[in-house]
């Protein structure tokens, strides 16, 4: 599986991952290379 190219909070795209955590600059969202956090994904119904 790939790593996310975009983040999921604020679409900017993600800058390289070291030691495999991808860490976005503008909002701080971070993430395993490869995974996303479920706890940001909100499921409506």
């Amino acid at each position: 599986m790939g790593a996310l190219k975009k983040c999921p909070e604020c679409h900017t795209e993600f800058q390289e991952a070291q030691n495999d955590i991808q860490v976005c600059k503008v909002c701080g969202y971070w993430t395993i290379t490869g995974t996303a956090r479920i706890e940001s994904i909100m499921i409506y119904e």
